[in-house]
């Protein structure tokens, strides 16, 4: 069901530097017109209208811009291509914006004109999120671009097939219902994607730590690891499986593509994201490149709208904004100038309006900055590695409930011996531990930095949690005689 890429992105691809060493943004000579570097996660669809209606607009001729070479590179490569001149961080989350911040790759904003828009018309905060990141002086280092929820999308035919209800809670998700070979719901692995790791965070926070991992643990039970976002997404369109984890705008993206298709925010247990733009540490242009991040915060939200994109804008005034000539060709293919955007997409404004009015958790971004990186390395480790002994394990149980061969009691037992914490032995003290909050926070930072010290942890936590799981299966063989 995917559409053919057009020329167009093909040709920006071409013009594009994807992951080659130079990123040269012109020879030096500012009076031949500056070229804007961006580092990015944002698709080829957004690249190319971002490039065309850019340098089109009076922000682009004013600031003698004349093109932009975007560096659509993993999160890990970033810092190299930010050390050799970047201009602009652009896409990927708040999780990326908030590691390149603490690892001081990022600029303060500095321009007038930018950081007028904070507060209004842009929000700084949102359903207790924050929209921009200050530090201690109120120095501003990051700002929303875009606004994202999360929860997952379903395939209401594949929901069909296998018998199954629309969830409506992740608990829903972590039930036997979901113990189905092949498994039917999809998951990313969080050391692949932001917006997976971002779903996680969630959990934990909606459940609390110990009852969150439980949860997560049968999830992934229930679940085809993939190795990013946009391969589950993918796989609920197709009907490869019958839902999976998606951020807001994957899901809008389904519902167009597939009509059976339905982006589900769980009741009272998602929150909003701002999905940042940023001005990099050792930028060529910096003013040039806070004029580009001024139109994308106004003009350029325009972007969002597109039935290609998707997404929900963080500047509500494009929706009374009207559409000129050069956006409707391009974000519409020639359709709707001289509408409002909101006329144009009525849906989308709605969804805005439902996602800022949602009922979400109380979330403390602090707290979950204080785990992600070993969040990650863990989810990976215990969950993603061992992922076919954890289901194998998972299924059995459940199908020997099914058949009456164990009773209510048993079946509780295993789940709970399953879904406990594994005990490890801390490279560092020697000492038997487990997987506590307190301990996360403490090895966030060294996980990281420290190869060794991550390579230990993760071998322990990965032969701790298969060995787990195989005692499961041996208690249950020993309960089925």
């Amino acid at each position: 069901m995917k559409k053919p890429v057009a020329i167009g992105f093909i040709l920006l691809l071409a013009l594009s530097v994807v992951a080659s060493g130079c990123i040269s943004g012109g020879n030096g000579d500012e009076t031949s017109g500056i070229t804007l570097v961006i580092v990015t996660r944002h698709d080829a669809t957004i690249q190319y209208m971002v490039k065309q209606t850019f340098l089109q607009s009076d922000v682009a001729k004013q600031y003698n811009i004349e093109d932009i070479k975007f560096i659509k590179v993993p999160e890990s490569l970033w810092p190299s291509y930010i050390d050799k001149g970047a201009d602009v961080g652009w896409g990927g989350g708040p999780t990326l914006f908030d590691d390149l911040y603490k690892a001081n790759y990022l600029a303060p904003i500095t321009d007038e004109k930018v950081l007028g828009l904070l507060g209004n018309p842009l929000p700084t905060e949102l359903a207790g999120m924050p929209m921009v990141r200050k530090d201690d002086d109120g120095k501003v280092y990051w700002i929303a671009a875009a606004l994202s929820s999360f929860g997952y999308t379903v395939n209401k035919k594949q929901l069909e097939k296998w018998n199954l209800q629309i969830p409506n809670k992740w608990e829903d998700i972590a039930s036997e219902d979901w113990a189905l070979n092949p498994p039917q719901y999809g998951i990313a692995d969080p050391t692949r994607s932001t917006s997976n790791t971002r779903i996680y965070q969630i959990i934990l926070q909606a459940f609390g730590w110990e009852e969150g991992w439980r949860i997560m643990t049968l999830i992934t039970a229930n679940s085809k690891v993939y190795l990013a976002s946009d391969a589950v997404r993918d796989a609920v369109i197709n009907g490869e499986i019958a839902a999976g984890n998606t951020i807001d705008f994957y899901g809008y993206t389904a519902m167009q593509q597939n009509p059976d298709c339905l982006y589900v925010v769980p009741k009272g247990e998602s929150i909003i994201n701002g999905d940042p733009i940023a001005l990099l540490k050792n930028a060529k242009h910096p003013e040039a490149a806070q004029a580009f991040i001024y139109w994308v915060l106004t003009e350029g939200q325009a972007v969002w709208m597109s039935p290609d994109v998707n997404r929900l804008p963080i500047n509500p005034q494009i929706f009374d904004m009207t559409i000129t000539k050069p956006y409707a060709d391009v974000i519409f293919k020639g359709q709707n100038e001289g509408k409002t955007y909101g006329e144009a997409r009525p849906a989308l404004e709605k969804a805005y309006d439902d996602a800022i009015h949602a009922e979400g958790i109380e979330f403390d971004d602090k707290r979950a900055l204080e785990t992600v990186s070993a969040l990650q390395y863990y989810f990976k480790a215990t969950l993603v590695d061992p992922n076919q002994k954890l289901h194998d394990a998972w299924v059995a149980i459940v199908q020997a409930y099914k058949d009456g061969k164990i009773t209510k009691e048993q079946f509780e037992q295993l789940k709970d011996e399953l879904t406990a914490p594994i005990q490890f032995k801390d490279p560092e003290t020697g000492q038997t531990v487990t997987f506590t909050e307190e301990y996360a926070k403490k090895i966030n930072d060294r996980i990281v930095k420290d190869r060794n010290f991550q390579d230990q942890l993760v071998q322990e936590w990965r032969q701790g949690a298969m060995d787990k799981y195989q005692k499961v299966l041996d208690d249950l063989n020993s309960m089925l005689g």
